[in-house]
């Protein structure tokens, strides 16, 4: 119990108060709607950026690999096909594809004038019955002049052929060939005599051979050296008593 004292007329009064007794608390009330969403706020100043951090330091290289298998290496489509007149065999850098003999128009004649490198095996078609009045001949061909005792022999011939280049060409009156180009043979320029027929000027291969036991005259096709004669060609360069060389080039 509290006790109040107040004065009236200088005379106490003493109050009575009662003592207040705290009730239960009330049961909580439903949770009311949630008010509408206030407008953003103004956006804040940029903050200030940053220094770049130390770069880090560079690893070690690592230890090289080890070179891996060599694939296997693949022919190209194409390749070219030569004659190397004056010999039974191809240069490294060609496969054989046969060995034969050098032919043509005999040197009196005029049929074909370029010579044919004629295979050893030779096979024909069903015989034409009858006489053949029109017609051309095919004769061997032999080496003519001072040829280290190759006078009157037979010419031998091999058709060569190379997977990785597509043209062929011969080079008259040089033994070397064209840069970015590959010599597959080099020799001496030959053809027929200068009163006989015509015939194809001919790079044969300085290392000539000759057919065995073949050196008996039957003339035929025959190879002679081709000289240079000065006039409107023109000397020097050119020399009316040289041979004239060539080369045989591939690319």
């Amino acid at each position: 119990m509290i006790v109040s004292v107040k004065m009236v007329h200088q005379v106490p009064l003493v109050l009575l108060v009662k003592k207040e007794i705290k009730g239960t608390p009330g049961v909580s009330g439903p949770k009311g709607d949630t008010g509408p969403r206030g407008d953003p706020g103004d956006r804040g100043p940029r903050g200030l950026i940053g220094d770049t951090g130390l770069r880090g330091p560079i690893g070690l290289t690592g230890p090289k690999g080890h070179k891996g298998v060599k694939g296997d290496k693949e022919e190209r489509n194409g390749g070219t096909v030569y004659v190397r007149w004056g010999h039974d065999q191809c240069p490294s850098t060609a496969t054989l594809v046969y060995t034969g003999r050098a032919g043509g128009s005999h040197h009196s004649q005029g049929s074909g004038s370029n010579p044919q490198c004629l295979p050893l095996d030779p096979n024909y078609l069903p015989h034409i019955f009858g006489s053949q009045q029109n017609r051309a001949f095919m004769h061997g061909a032999e080496y003519q002049g001072y040829l280290h005792g190759n006078h009157d022999r037979d010419v031998p011939c091999a058709v060569c052929y190379v997977t990785q280049r597509s043209t062929v060409y011969m080079v008259p009156a040089k033994y070397t060939c064209p840069s970015g180009w590959t010599r597959e043979y080099y020799g001496f320029l030959m053809a027929e005599h200068h009163n006989h027929s015509p015939s194809q000027f001919t790079c044969v291969d300085t290392a000539f051979k000759s057919v065995i036991d073949s050196s008996k005259n039957h003339d035929g096709l025959l190879f002679f050296f081709v000289e240079g004669r000065c006039g409107s060609l023109p000397c020097p360069p050119y020399d009316n008593t040289r041979e004239l060389s060539c080369a045989v080039c591939t690319k």
